[in-house]
């Protein structure tokens, strides 16, 4: 099930435990059951109705901001655009790259010999910018639950009120 596993909080006492990232902002929460006076079953339906309302209301990443990020490991400041000292090439290069959504990787490179650094960087970042167009900007999203969501968030739909939510007669609804 997406973003929801069932554990072992402390010895004895388990829960189901909901979990997932957008836009770098981690989204967590625990539906203790047994400490709670509810069946395994409520505290599912409680998670999952949490989960369905963070989803409807997050916007994923698109894999062309997923390509945008800056790393940690990112030396030129510009995403995608790297400087490599290779042997047959003295002064060094400036090398442009996009990893596409299928696993096919794109690459530029210019010379610092034949452009110059300011030169070739510029080139580097400008071939970058033209990889990104090809890009599709879609959810960086992989489960099918998490596209489903994204793609209701962005019809202007509301998710799907699950079971709990739903009034059920001679039972009163708890908070």
């Amino acid at each position: 099930m997406y973003a929801i596993s069932h554990i072992e909080a402390k010895p004895g006492i388990w829960c189901w435990a909901v979990s997932f990232r957008r836009r770098g902002k981690a989204y967590n929460r625990h539906f203790y059951y047994a400490s709670r006076g509810l069946s395994k079953k409520e505290a599912l339906t409680e998670a999952v109705a949490w989960r369905d309302r963070q989803l409807s209301r997050v916007r994923a990443l698109s894999k062309r901001e997923f390509c945008q990020i800056v790393r940690k490991s990112n030396h030129s400041g510009v995403p995608g655009v790297y400087f490599l000292h290779p042997k047959n090439h003295r002064n060094g290069v400036w090398q442009a790259q996009v990893r596409m959504p299928g696993g096919d990787k794109l690459t530029k490179t210019f010379s610092v010999h034949k452009y110059g650094a300011g030169p070739a960087f510029e080139r580097a970042v400008r071939a970058r910018n033209q990889m990104l167009k090809r890009v599709e900007d879609l959810p960086y999203l992989s489960h099918v639950t998490a596209k489903a969501f994204d793609a209701r968030r962005k019809a202007g739909k509301a998710a799907p009120r699950p079971a709990s939510a739903r009034a059920r007669p001679g039972k009163p609804k708890r908070k």
